[in-house]
């Protein structure tokens, strides 16, 4: 298998990980032909989903906070998109460059290595750029079971959930 096959397995694990945890229900989105790998649901009074573009990084060391991730163009312009019935968000789960620091298990731990994090783009402002433009993604967005169950909750409510988060500009990309 392909390395970047691998890194895709690995980011749905931890999605569906997270996602179990928090109680919510996935449906994989295939084809992927709008920017659009996963939708999260959830069973609250207005049952709120959530679309979820994926993505599984290891060219970061760890430490930027922002995180800077060149993100590909066609799926910047599916995620800045305001006026849609579900709310969309870009997930990014970084993990070590080697593979076998991936993961340690064992009979009583299941540790997937490093972290994911999530940010919403819509509203960002279109881009000249042709091939990426270089998102930021706050290192204070974890994606936990609780950080899930919270954005259901906001939609659910009626709250866009990128009108709260706070706007730091696009960089300029390749």
């Amino acid at each position: 298998m392909a390395r970047t096959a691998q890194q895709e397995c690995f980011g749905d694990a931890f999605l569906l990980a997270v996602a179990g945890v928090a109680g919510c229900a996935v449906s994989l989105r295939r084809p992927d032909d709008d920017s659009i790998d996963w939708t999260l649901s959830c069973k609250l009074s207005r049952r709120p989903k959530i679309d979820v573009q994926m993505k599984t990084w290891t060219g970061v060391d760890g430490s930027s906070d922002p995180v800077r991730y060149p993100l590909k163009r066609k799926n910047y312009d599916g995620l800045i998109l305001t006026d849609v019935l579900v709310p969309r968000i870009l997930v990014l789960v970084i993990i070590p460059q080697d593979i076998g620091g991936w993961m340690v298990s064992s009979v009583e731990q299941l540790v997937l290595r490093r972290c994911g994090y999530w940010v919403s783009l819509a509203g960002q402002p279109q881009s000249d750029n042709e091939t990426s433009v270089t998102v930021s993604v706050p290192r204070a967005n974890v994606l936990t079971a609780g950080a899930l169950q919270e954005l259901m909750r906001r939609i659910n409510e009626g709250g866009a959930i990128w009108k709260s988060q706070s706007r730091t500009p696009p960089h300029s990309a390749r």
